[in-house]
């Protein structure tokens, strides 16, 4: 087991704390303690319990709990008490007895409270709302709510089994000594580490508690208010990670804002986001609906404030130090209209060949950004007579699902512009830069110039809309897309007439 090492010859745990977590753990990167024990079928057994609890603390992290529980857990996972013998290891006091324990109950028992009386979250049902295509009436609704708190109420309740079942001992103080080492002995750290140590960094993560126990208190803040700044502060570390607080500046405040409009409704409860960095969030969110002009605004609020408290204490220089809120909007964000798009195409005259081509490619073929910028030479083909792109896994290329493997024709404009040429020019990769990178360059250089609640990802949103408002087949749109077909639909999308259908949708596509 890597997670446990012999020193001096006694074991000790260490634990690499994933960059989500570090606010829970003083902005620490590793967790050290020692197991007491020269016995390394012991020391096996503490870890493994150590990583149950660990484990534990990421479950519960990700599906967004109260902050309290957090700390709670963390707290218990710190205080674990350690027995000298293995009979000890198993005489687990009344894991049910445990602060954290309790208060899950009360979470379960609030949860089954609101499923008798059909009081839901009016986000979450919204969103599901918004993906049916008819208005369900308020029987339905009432069930798709309860489907949801039935949901959380069985996934808490599988925690809640995990902590009976003796995953968590009970929080004790640990005043233990073996061989003259305590049970949470300090590692003398070496000269690198004393060096590294002397700068003091304050980060969102080490700078976070500090500020919620000081404005929950200050403010009188509801559970709401405090689940609003946890998740405002998520994405805000998610997209600093340790950075320093005095090195941020203001263009990048703008950008973590602009960022926020690229971040998929509700990614929280969605399995595809499950422990996923803001990179993998954001090369993903071309098929979901994003936050809104409203949404990123609450969450501005919140980091203004905290700005604002972190140059109170000294941790930032700057006075008044804000991100501007955007314009306030009740609808969701719109497509490209042909003349932003005319604006794009004259915007970019002065830019490289292949940033050129990279959005010129999102246009006219609706492709998302990582298909694009993965494309090699091979990949443009030829299928009775029509140039095609492949879009494969061939060369450790990725795609989103097995629905997006497919082979569309190249849209006739691109080759009068010379995309066809410009491929030839290349020998293996089509562009020399990643989704993520081009999105921020895009974001930066040309957003702001067109519309500031529209994305790159909003060319794709452009093509797909332009060709339902033309009435063209659903299947046809999704097979072109890469979108999942029916159970009952099945498309071949290299087959030379299918090759010939797919090119009659772009006769539609004429910006």
């Amino acid at each position: 087991m890597t997670n446990i090492y012999l020193r001096n010859n006694i074991f000790y745990y260490r634990k690499s704390i994933p960059n989500h977590l570090k606010l829970f753990f003083k902005n620490k990167t590793l967790y050290v303690r020692t197991l007491s024990t020269k016995s390394k079928k012991l020391a096996l057994k503490y870890a493994t319990l150590l990583n149950n609890k660990f484990n534990a603390i990421k479950e519960v992290y990700n599906m967004s709990f109260d902050i309290d529980f957090i700390y709670q857990l963390v707290e218990e996972f710190h205080n674990t008490q350690l027995e000298l013998t293995e009979q000890d290891l198993y005489n687990t006091p009344k894991p049910e007895d445990t602060i954290f324990a309790l208060m899950l109950e009360d979470s379960i028992e609030q949860l089954q409270h609101n499923y008798q009386n059909n009081i839901f979250e009016v986000e979450e049902v919204e969103f599901i709302l918004n993906k049916l295509d008819y208005k369900p009436n308020n029987e339905e609704i009432i069930k798709i709510g309860k489907i949801l708190l039935n949901s959380k109420i069985n996934h808490l309740k599988a925690i809640n089994d995990k902590i009976n079942k003796g995953l968590y001992y009970k929080a004790r103080k640990i005043n233990l000594v073996k061989n003259n080492l305590a049970a949470n002995e300090t590692i003398t750290p070496t000269k690198k580490e004393v060096k590294e140590e002397v700068k003091v960094v304050n980060t969102i993560a080490s700078t976070f508690d500090k500020y919620i126990k000081y404005q929950s208190t200050q403010d009188n803040w509801t559970n709401d208010t405090l689940q609003l700044n946890i998740r405002a502060f998520k994405l805000l570390n998610m997209y600093f990670k340790d950075k320093d607080l005095k090195d941020i500046k203001f263009d990048e405040l703008i950008d973590f804002r602009d960022t926020l409009l690229e971040i998929p409704l509700a990614y929280t409860t969605k399995n595809f986001f499950k422990n996923k960095d803001l990179d993998f969030i954001i090369s993903n969110n071309d098929d979901y609906e994003t936050l809104s002009n409203d949404t990123v605004n609450k969450y501005i609020i919140r980091v203004n404030q905290y700005l604002d408290y972190m140059y109170k204490i000294d941790c930032i220089a700057k006075e008044n130090f804000k991100i501007p809120k955007l314009s306030s909007d009740s609808k969701k964000r719109q497509n490209y209209t042909r003349e932003e798009i005319q604006k794009i195409e004259n915007l970019m005259q002065n830019d490289t060949i292949e940033n050129q081509f990279i959005t010129r490619v999102a246009t006219y073929q609706g492709m998302r950004l990582k298909e694009i910028t993965q494309l090699r030479s091979e990949d443009i083909v030829e299928i009775g007579g029509t140039p095609c792109i492949s879009i494969n896994t061939k060369e450790n290329k990725t795609t989103k699902t097995d629905a997006s493997i497919r082979t569309i024709p190249i849209h006739p404009k691109l080759i009068e512009l010379g995309f066809l040429d410009f491929v030839k020019s290349k020998n293996n990769n089509l562009f020399n830069i990643d989704n993520k990178s081009f999105s921020t360059y895009f974001r930066k250089t040309y957003k702001n110039q067109i519309n500031e609640n529209k994305t790159l990802y909003s060319l794709r949103h452009s093509f797909i809309d332009t060709l339902i408002q033309s009435n063209q087949k659903m299947e046809h749109i999704k097979a072109f897309v890469g979108h999942a077909q029916s159970d009952k639909t099945t498309f071949g999308y290299s087959n030379p007439i299918n090759i010939k259908l797919l090119k009659g949708l772009l006769d539609y596509i004429n910006y």
